[in-house]
């Protein structure tokens, strides 16, 4: 027989194991449905669940796809999926019927569970093969009704583990390829820099279809803290006091998260007591809010970090780092290398800026069913190398190896002969008094830049922003028009939607 003990490491499942033999009586996760489990009570419902799908046919490799809104059972069927041996997908709750079979139709499943507030999105959804599980509804319940199956985790750690949708270069949607090792790697090297703690209460208000948001169900299993799922659509003004009865210490989130507590905070005291550490994610965090969240919260760490679907986190800067290095990113996890390189693929030296480059074991195995997209991006330039990412990002990384971010592959604009970081802009534009959110656009036609802001101050007029951005920036890159909005407009994963903005240029 073939010696398996090459493998060990126990992927996915065994983030939970570890953590269910180290502390089961501790809190796992609880959400805004009064459901409270344990580590122990999550990983007996696991096992239950990943003995339903062994008896019901599921093959290694085979697919299931988690369409709910953020709730713990969420979790107990990504684990049960991974400990049979399937790969799990988790779709964002608002996904409409038509963004749901476009992923579908690729991922093929053989199992989609769905709970209310998701299953008319099956409809006209020819389901073919795929069993429908609804929680809440007898399917579920029977599904957890089995007896726990008690075996080890039969997979490999190079094994798919995870498929991730995002928004392809042609607007189809394409799923990375995450491995249990990919996954299990990098939830160690963040959690390195991170130090979440055993007592800690971190806040899911990400949807957990957002791969950040995904892995604070394994940041939160490594260090055996307790996940408290919230819900995207909490982030407003009720948002401080559910951290402060859910205990909160730790709230991961992207900048429309801070804008939003930021917003709060200008009209009264936040009273966040227990809040020691944020963590930011998805867009890059204006340093104007770093400094006023530690203005209103004293003594908050601030964690900065950079990272792509493709392998989720590249560099975080420590909070004992931000006085010296505020104009960066941070430096490289333990075991990863970044560097820039130049047009022709050829390594810069430290400081250049170029096309950003990644590699480590984080690096996932590609893009599902997408080999030519793949072979652009996850490249293996010599037999002696590994995969290499090639992000499509502009930056640079200093001697130290900490990392200057430029802009993201598509943010770079050409503006009346000048090449443009819409980054920039909005950058200063949360410098200004009174400037909560800003977003930048052009439109081509006319080449003309729109600025969209949202203000704490309803007064805030277009000239005074306008006028503040001349005494800081060069003529091209100040805006043509200022749009003072009441409300950004978000994205599902809760980044600004510049779709819904670029819609308003006709007015």
């Amino acid at each position: 027989m073939m010696d398996r003990g090459w493998r060990r490491g126990g992927g996915v499942p065994g983030l939970l194991t570890a953590a269910a033999r180290a502390h089961p009586e501790a809190a796992f996760l609880g959400d805004r449905f009064g459901t409270a489990l344990t580590y122990a009570q999550t990983e007996d419902r696991a096992r239950r669940f990943a003995a339903f799908l062994r008896g019901a046919g599921l093959r290694r490799g085979d697919r299931v796809a988690i369409h709910l809104r953020n709730r713990a059972e969420l979790a107990v069927a990504l684990f049960g999926t991974s400990l049979a041996g399937g790969i799990f997908t988790v779709l964002n709750a608002k996904l409409r019927p038509k963004g749901l079979a476009a992923i579908l139709s690729q991922a093929e499943p053989s199992v989609i569970v769905v709970d209310e507030s998701t299953t008319a999105n099956l409809e006209g959804i020819d389901p073919g093969t795929t069993r429908v599980l609804v929680v809440g509804e007898d399917s579920w319940a029977s599904a957890l009704a089995e007896e726990p199956w008690n075996g080890d985790w039969e997979g490999f750690d190079m094994d798919a583990a995870c498929l991730v949708f995002t928004s392809g270069s042609t607007g189809t949607p394409r799923g990375v390829t995450l491995s249990h090792d990919n996954i299990a790697y990098v939830v160690g090297a963040i959690q390195d820099r991170l130090g979440y703690r055993p007592g800690d209460v971190v806040g899911g208000f990400l949807p957990l279809a957002f791969d950040y948001g995904l892995y604070q169900i394994f940041l939160a299993a490594q260090a055996g803290a307790t996940l408290f799922v919230g819900d995207p659509d909490l982030v407003g003004p009720r948002l401080p006091s559910i951290l402060r009865e859910a205990g909160v210490t730790v709230l991961p989130g992207v900048p429309s998260v801070y804008a939003a507590l930021i917003a709060l905070g200008r009209r009264g005291p936040l009273d966040l007591p227990r809040l020691r550490a944020i963590t930011n994610t998805g867009e890059r965090l204006p340093l104007a809010y770093i400094e006023e969240l530690r203005r209103l919260l004293p003594g908050l760490e601030v964690f900065v970090m950079y990272g792509l679907t493709e392998c989720k986190r590249v560099s975080i800067l420590l909070p004992s780092e931000f006085e010296a290095h505020s104009d960066t990113v941070g430096r490289a996890l333990a075991g990863t290398e970044a560097y820039a390189v130049d047009a022709e693929g050829r390594r810069l030296p430290p400081g250049e800026t170029g096309e950003l480059v990644v590699r480590g074991r984080h690096v996932a195995l590609g893009y599902w069913r997408a080999p030519e997209e793949t072979a652009r991006r996850f490249r293996k330039r010599a037999p002696e190398s590994a995969v290499e990412l090639f992000t499509g990002d502009s930056g640079s990384v200093d001697a130290e190896g900490f990392i200057r971010f430029s802009a993201r592959s598509d943010d770079w604009i050409k503006h009346r002969g000048h090449r443009i970081s819409p980054l920039e802009i909005e950058t200063e534009a949360c410098q200004i008094a009174g400037v909560v959110e800003a977003a930048l656009l052009q439109r081509e036609e006319d080449d003309t830049l729109h600025l969209f802001v949202t203000a704490s101050d309803s007064d805030l007029a277009p000239a005074t922003v306008q006028r503040a951005l001349g005494e800081v920036l060069e003529p091209a890159k100040i805006p043509d028009r200022v749009l003072v909005l009441s409300e950004m407009p978000k994205s599902i994963n809760g980044k600004i939607d510049r779709k819904t903005l670029a819609s308003r240029l006709a007015d």
